[in-house]
């Protein structure tokens, strides 16, 4: 009878070292780009919330034409969309997310580490009747990351009350 020695089954510690090693190297490498990614998707987000806000405050104003006070605002609570937001009634020019009083259609939370900044005077975004912006000016908000890894987005409500986005430069600070 010839004895056979029988080789260990499984990996060696040095085996094992070199496949995490490799897994580290190739971590190092992926996140920053998963970061960029994220904050680029966090950007993307923010700003759809404010045109799909926009789309729907059109809407209702239009699909409220028939009543006597149809124009439908987004406001936001002393002008600041850092805040939050609302889909108000004209009637009701004040908007506190925390505590929505009459009139309050919606209410919309801010994406956090998002900034929301006006460009030019800031005042309730308000839709007449017919779709159409009151007062006739466009509004322009800038959207920035708090953490400046996104490309600032440039979200502006034209005159006929059709909102569009546009991605700005990097270290951009003002939609022109």
């Amino acid at each position: 009878m010839v004895a056979t020695r029988r080789r260990a089954s499984g990996f060696s510690l040095i085996e094992m070292m070199m496949v995490i090693a490799i897994a580290g190297i190739l971590m190092s490498i992926a996140v920053p780009g998963i970061k960029t990614l994220l904050n680029t998707q966090k950007m993307k987000s923010a700003t759809f919330d404010l045109v799909a806000t926009a789309m729907l405050a059109r809407s209702e104003a239009i699909k409220w034409s028939g009543a006597s006070s149809s124009s439908i605002s987004i406001v936001a609570p002393s002008n600041d969309f850092n805040s939050g937001w609302c889909i108000v009634f004209t009637s009701s020019t004040t908007c506190s997310t925390s505590s929505p009083g009459d009139g309050v259609m919606q209410i919309i939370r801010p994406t956090t580490g998002i900034t929301y900044a006006y460009q030019g005077t800031a005042a309730p975004i308000i839709f007449t009747r017919t779709g159409r912006l009151s007062g006739g000016v466009a509004v322009k908000l800038l959207v920035t990351d708090d953490d400046s890894f996104a490309t600032p987005r440039c979200v502006t409500f034209d005159t006929n009350g059709n909102a569009s986005v546009r991605v700005m430069a990097a270290g951009t600070t003002s939609c022109s």
